[in-house]
């Protein structure tokens, strides 16, 4: 399947800069006649996922109660990892524990997060997602999946349908990277 690059509604590249050539310093692969990726592609799927996250963050922050990405992302972990000590849960965020103090201080605050002692260490605490912490969750995906649900209904069925058998590869190729 072959899968464009630029829209017709789209403005034209003009002054937009052409990736790198594949070389050894690029960190990209040789573009031999074997290889199925085309670099336009990469491009282009790279600056449209770009795009993407950048419009669901506005979208979320339309809401006057909505909370800073980071701290969704760390309540989403707990939500999904159960309960953490700090040093954990700022190592998942790929964040300094200095950080993450900050935002469990402001997420403890607001009722968000729980704070444990640690029974198997008493020196260390650990952190649970609480009952508003998973509304304030929950909240943060209805926006931007409301959002999502909005743009996917103004596709056609042809583009709507591309989606819809790329989204299982789309979801393998985030839960690689993660």
């Amino acid at each position: 399947m072959t899968v464009p690059v630029q829209s017709t509604n789209s403005p034209p590249s003009v002054g937009r800069r052409r990736p790198p050539a594949a070389n050894e310093d690029s960190g990209l692969p040789e573009n031999d006649e074997n290889s199925r990726i085309d670099p336009a592609f990469v491009t282009a799927l790279r600056t449209s996922i770009t795009r993407l996250a950048r419009a669901q963050r506005a979208e979320r922050q339309r809401d006057p109660q909505a909370l800073p990405v980071s701290l969704i992302s760390a309540l989403s972990a707990l939500q999904r990892l159960g309960p953490l000590t700090p040093t954990q849960l700022a190592h998942l965020e790929g964040v300094r524990k200095p950080s993450m103090t900050r935002a469990l201080a402001a997420l403890t605050e607001r009722g968000l997060v729980i704070r444990e002692h640690d029974e198997y260490d008493g020196r260390q605490f650990i952190v649970r997602i609480s009952a508003e912490g998973l509304t304030a969750v929950a909240r943060s995906r209805d926006i931007v999946d409301g959002w999502y649900f909005r743009r996917l209904r103004q596709l056609d069925q042809q583009d709507l349908a591309d989606l819809m058998r790329a989204g299982g590869a789309l979801v393998r190729l985030a839960n690689e990277t993660a």
